[in-house]
């Protein structure tokens, strides 16, 4: 018979590895040990568990997360509240499946805290989109006697149109970043009166399944939402909008508790500001807005406060600024005195340029930005004909040109006009002047957009404009005694030195 194998001698490196092993094995091993549970499964459960396992199931987790979030309810911060809204969503969709309506209710959760929070609008589309997805997938309609799948679809569909409606106002700010953000752009803006009739809907059904108090609390989040829709549409005007807020204010008085003065000065402020915005509708936008001011100075005088206060200087500030901008006579009897000037003199003289002055301010106050560029740029070469390049008019000018550029996000006209005002500053007042100095700190700003700095100030020189130089393809040689020696001198090779 073959004889079996010798088992192999464990050499010394070999011995050693495998009694480190052992021992961390050893070491690793923790005994069973009695532990009272902190969530037990009945009032006297001392079980035989291993320490610091969590036997809660994944529903106890939730009421867990829910009831903290409820006692710590002022204390909390915004990262605590998303942390438990992130784990409820993970735990919910382990006990109750994907694809359910608690999962979807999760979802609207996160989707309301990233909303009320700032900046966060694409979150807060991406999570109430999943719950739509499940809505869809779970086919769930309009009910007569589904209480909580319509109260779930009516605010799924009401944080749908929230968000469109924020993206629609986001791409028509002037900040440029935000304008220009691929997160905002993927939003859709397309589906709101679609999503608005659907909601509609559910609020038919709701109407027979809740109390008059909750089911007021929607019709007015619904009533607020189709006025947001309406007023910022300033291409066609809507008929039905003087309806609707006079609806809007009988429901502020009959349903609201708090704040109901507040409200309706800010209804009419809107509707104030909606109106003007039409030709046929600016007297009815200045009566919303002589509504605004009396409800303000009754509020003062029934209960003076410095909020109050506050509040009545706002709304007179915006009555104010609606008529200077409604206030077309004023802008008309500037070009008309323009004509007039020009009817008796060919060229643009003194008494011309001073009403170019106060028509750019006429437009500047009324917001009308582009106007009063052309205007300014229309007379800056008469100023330097008539004034000279270093006269006040003209650096006036010359700033007021750039400070417009800058505001309207074309920095690098901005940066043009604002360099050839700082060097007339900087000769005409001095570089200390106060003037120079607000000046140059505007520079400073553009000189640290990446753009701005690559395709202006990198190609100029003294802010005039200059073009990249040619390649030189020959160099001209040098026939002067002492630079014949140095180049003798550069061509020389080192001398070499040996190690020793």
């Amino acid at each position: 018979m073959p004889q079996k194998p010798r088992a192999r001698p464990l050499s010394a490196s070999r011995k050693r590895r495998y009694n480190n092993r052992r021992a961390s094995l050893n070491a690793d091993s923790k005994p069973f040990e009695i532990v009272s549970n902190q969530y037990p499964l009945s009032p006297k459960s001392d079980i035989l568990v291993p320490s610091g396992i969590d036997l809660r199931t994944a529903k106890e987790k939730i009421e867990n997360l829910e009831n903290g979030m409820k006692k710590r309810k002022d204390d909390s911060t915004s990262e605590e509240n998303l942390n438990d809204l992130v784990l409820i969503q993970l735990y919910t969709s382990l006990e109750y499946g994907i694809m359910s309506i608690e999962n979807a209710a999760a979802y609207v959760s996160l989707s309301k805290f990233y909303l009320d929070q700032k900046h966060f609008l694409p979150q807060a589309k991406e999570h109430i989109d999943k719950a739509h997805q499940i809505l869809e997938r779970l086919n769930i309609i309009p009910h007569d006697e589904h209480l909580n799948n319509n109260l779930l679809a009516f605010e799924i569909y009401f944080l749908l149109i929230k968000c469109s409606v924020q993206a629609k106002q986001c791409l028509s700010q002037r900040d440029v970043k935000i304008k220009n953000s691929k997160h905002i752009k993927s939003i859709d803006t397309t589906h709101i009166d679609h999503d608005l009739s659907i909601l509609e809907e559910y609020l038919q059904k709701l109407e027979h399944l809740m109390d008059s108090k909750n089911y007021s609390t929607k019709h007015m989040d619904y009533l607020l939402m189709k006025f947001e829709i309406a007023v910022n549409n300033l291409k066609e005007f809507d008929l039905h909008i003087t309806n609707l807020i006079k609806i809007i204010i009988e429901s502020i008085d009959r349903y609201s508790s708090d704040d109901k003065i507040k409200k309706k000065i800010n209804i009419y402020l809107r509707a104030g500001f909606y109106f003007i915005n039409f030709d046929d509708k600016i007297k009815e936008g200045l009566n919303y807005y002589k509504e605004a001011v009396d409800l303000a100075e009754q509020q003062e005088q029934e209960n003076p406060s410095d909020m109050h206060k506050r509040q009545l200087a706002n709304a007179n500030f915006q009555w104010a600024k609606a008529k200077v901008k409604v206030d077309n006579s004023t802008g008309q009897k500037f070009k008309r005195a323009i004509e007039l000037y020009k009817q008796t003199n060919e060229e643009n003289d003194r008494d011309i340029l001073k009403v170019f002055d106060e028509l750019a301010t006429y437009y500047t106050k009324t917001e009308n930005f582009q106007d009063a560029l052309n205007v300014l740029c229309e007379s800056l070469p008469d100023k330097k004909r008539l004034f000279g390049d270093f006269s006040d008019e003209v650096i006036q000018t010359e700033s007021r040109i750039g400070a417009i550029y800058l505001r309207e996000c074309e920095y690098i006209n901005a940066a043009e006009h604002l360099k050839e005002c700082f060097d007339l500053q900087e000769f005409a007042y001095g570089p200390k002047d106060p003037r120079t100095s607000q000046t140059r700190d505007a520079l400073e700003i553009l000189k640290k957009d990446p753009q701005v700095s690559r395709m202006f100030f990198s190609r100029t020189q003294d802010g005039i404009r200059k073009d990249r130089p040619a390649f030189k393809l020959t160099n001209r040689v040098s026939h002067e005694k002492g630079d014949h020696e140095l180049l003798l001198t550069v061509t020389k090779k080192p001398p070499i030195y040996s190690k020793n």
